[in-house]
């Protein structure tokens, strides 16, 4: 199938519009007119991401986060981007196009808490009621169940925990990657505990000391689940689609 087939999909499924304006997103490197039969998601298109995605001969990889975030004043060989056209593999990312989308990355996260009624924490565009972030209602649960439940749904065994870890929740926001600036929405909301990917220091301090508990699950693995469901999307989309999860990908930081 043509590459403008897939990339028409994915903008279906998370309009280029709804991105950020500091955003990169949609088809970075490549030629809509292309042939594609193999494509490998990841959050990064690291050198080992795209060493992955020519060993399995994929003509797509499809990274969350922009490769290409500014403008280019050189390409020099053995950067992913001069590869990438040498070999004629296509870079295509969503990033905040698809956080704010019905079903994408803060919906996978409310999934993730069981959050059972949703709604944007700061709405971007009014027009369509789409937003940044997600709060909602969840079965009452103890903290300490709840935190248990995101390692499982995220696939992490260490967390970081800010404020209160006894006590029960029933309301609950999330935020993918770095969501500490709508902390003052957290707030206003009501919810016990906030999922995100990082936080700064002094708003992690605010927050407990307002009450609220903070996990922070480091920057892309609070991302990183959303690929199995974008996975999913593409192989019901195409079926002659081979369609598979970088087994590389994963965050820089770790808890030793």
């Amino acid at each position: 199938m043509k590459l403008r087939e897939i990339t028409a999909r994915l903008e279906a499924l998370a309009p280029l519009r709804y991105a950020e304006s500091w955003d990169n997103v949609g088809l970075l490197v490549g030629d809509p007119e292309a042939t594609v039969h193999r494509a490998l998601l990841a959050i990064d298109c690291t050198a080992a991401v795209f060493d992955e995605a020519v060993a399995r001969g994929c003509e797509l990889v499809l990274a969350y986060h922009p490769t290409i975030f500014s403008g280019l004043k050189r390409v020099h060989a053995g950067s992913v981007v001069y590869r990438a056209v040498r070999a004629g593999v296509a870079i295509y990312a969503p990033h905040t196009a698809l956080d704010v989308a019905n079903g994408g990355t803060n919906d996978v996260l409310a999934d993730v808490v069981g959050m059972t009624a949703r709604a944007p924490l700061r709405i971007t565009r009014p027009d369509e009621g789409v937003g940044l972030g997600r709060v909602g209602p969840v079965e009452p649960i103890a903290r300490t169940a709840l935190i248990e439940r995101i390692k499982r749904g995220l696939s992490v065994e260490r967390l970081l925990i800010a404020g209160p870890t006894d006590g029960e929740v029933s309301r609950v926001a999330v935020g993918a990657g770095a969501c500490g600036d709508l902390l003052n929405e957290v707030i206003a909301s009501g919810a016990g505990l906030y999922l995100t990917g990082e936080m700064r220091h002094h708003d992690a301090l605010r927050a407990a000391g307002a009450g609220l508990t903070v996990v922070c699950a480091l920057h892309s693995n609070s991302e990183r689940v959303t690929l199995a469901r974008l996975a999913e999307t593409l192989r019901a989309s195409f079926s002659d689609l081979d369609v598979a999860v970088s087994t590389v990908d994963r965050d820089p930081f770790t808890v030793a």
